[in-house]
Order: C-alpha cells, then sequence, then structure tokens
C-alpha cells in the first residue's frame, strides 16, 4: 500500500506512481522549480494588482463607489495581516494616492458609477482570485513542508484560466474608458511589481506596522468615512473557491 504523504496539503492527485514529486527536495533541481513556482505566483499576483487597477479607474468617476468596492474587498476576504490582502491594499492605495486622488474625482452622494454594473460582474474573479492566490503563498512560504509539483502547477495554470483571464475578458469590454481615464498598463504593472517582489523574501518582515496600516487605511479610507455604503456593496457575497 502506497504510504499517505505528510504535509501542508491534505490532498493531491493521484498521477501514475513514479509520475510526480513532493518538494522540496535536496537535489538543486528542486530548488530551482520551486523558485520558478514562487516567481509565478508573484507574477499572479502582479497580474491581479492590474485588473484591480483597471476597475479602480472605471469607477473613478464616482470615488464613493469605488472606495466602498475596494474596502469591501480589503475587508472581508482575508485578514488584514495576510500578505496577498497587505499587498492588494498597498496598491489600491498607490493607485487611488498617485493617479486618482490628484485629480479630483467625483464624489457623489448615493450615486453610481456609470461602469458600476461591469465592475460588479467582476466581484467573486475578485474574491476568488484573492482567497487562491493567499493558499499558494501560505504553501510556498512555509519551509519543512512537502508539496506536489502536479497539484501547484495545476493550480496555477486553472488560476490564470478561471481568475486572470475572465478578469481579462471582461474589464477588456471597457478597456477605452479605462485609458480615457489615465490606465497605462505598463506603468501601473511596473510599478504595483516592486509591492510583490519581497512576497517570499523571509527579510522583508510578516506583515505592514500597524502604525503604518492604520495611516494607509485612514488616507485611503477617510472620503467614505460617516457615509453609507454603496446599495449593492453589502449585498456581495463571498464565497470560497476550490481550486486548491
Amino acid at each position: 500500500m502506497e504510504p499517505k504523504p505528510t504535509g501542508c496539503l491534505p490532498r493531491r492527485i493521484r498521477p501514475l506512481p513514479g509520475s510526480y514529486k513532493y518538494y522540496p527536495d535536496d537535489t538543486g533541481s528542486d530548488a530551482l522549480w520551486k523558485e520558478h513556482i514562487r516567481e509565478e505566483v508573484v507574477q499572479l499576483g502582479v497580474d491581479l494588482s492590474v485588473s484591480l487597477a483597471i476597475s479602480m479607474f472605471l469607477l473613478c468617476d464616482d470615488i464613493h463607489t469605488m472606495l466602498w468596492f475596494c474596502f469591501k474587498l480589503f475587508k472581508y476576504t482575508l485578514p488584514p495581516s495576510n500578505p496577498v490582502s497587505e499587498r492588494l491594499l498597498r496598491v489600491v492605495h498607490y493607485v487611488y494616492s498617485k493617479d486618482i486622488k490628484p485629480k479630483n474625482r467625483a464624489c457623489r452622494d448615493g450615486g453610481n458609477s456609470v461602469q458600476w454594473e461591469l465592475v460588479r460582474t467582476t466581484w467573486k474573479d475578485f474574491t476568488d482570485g484573492i482567497i487562491i492566490l493567499s493558499r499558494l503563498v501560505l504553501i510556498l512560504r512555509k519551509k519543512d513542508c512537502s508539496f506536489d509539483d502536479r497539484l501547484l502547477s495545476s493550480a496555477i495554470a486553472k488560476y490564470k484560466q478561471q481568475v486572470l483571464k475572465e478578469l481579462e475578458d471582461k474589464l477588456m469590454s471597457a478597456k477605452d474608458v479605462s485609458e480615457l481615464n489615465g490606465f497605462e498598463r505598463e506603468t501601473v504593472a511596473s510599478n504595483v511589481s516592486d509591492l510583490w517582489k519581497s512576497l517570499f523574501d523571509e527579510e522583508a518582515g510578516e506583515s505592514t506596522p500597524e502604525v503604518a496600516r492604520s495611516r494607509i487605511l485612514s488616507d485611503l479610507f477617510q472620503p467614505i468615512s460617516g457615509h453609507s455604503c454603496h446599495g449593492e456593496i453589502p449585498t456581495l457575497p463571498v464565497t470560497y473557491p476550490y481550486i486548491l
């Protein structure tokens, strides 16, 4: 009988005997493979951030709607100290403070962004993407943890197809609007990539200091403090996907 593997993954794909590996291993090639997987996951974070930035540019004709959308994503998907949640918060703060806030966009009381109906359809894609990305990161951050290379490769492939491509297809329909509002893909991708490079660096620290996080939250969400939430946003559900 095949022995049951131990490690941080409770389940695995069952390939033919000898056709899979568990990592980490002692060989140099296995270390390179793990580094490659980590780089792939970092890029997933960058790509997800770019899609989130696009949604912000689409909603920036109504700052309240945009900020409430981002606030619920941040508050109700993962704990604030989660490494994925923290980086997405910094992405939102960066895009807002650099590209949206200086332009004095409108704050419509009780209003809707013209693009709200489109962005609303991306909600599940974003929440799934955030939660699954967090699972990948937590697995790869653990030391002395065995994991199935096929399971991780399959999860990453599904993530690209079921999360990132879904977001791209939906948001592409309003490409002209986001670009008219100031979105530049290459510039945003280059800038937010710096926030993700340290994702697996041990010296990067576990989380943003509480004081710094509080300052970001205050600066970012002050415009909606004391205002009622956009009518549909409180009802948007957070589900837990089964890719990994």
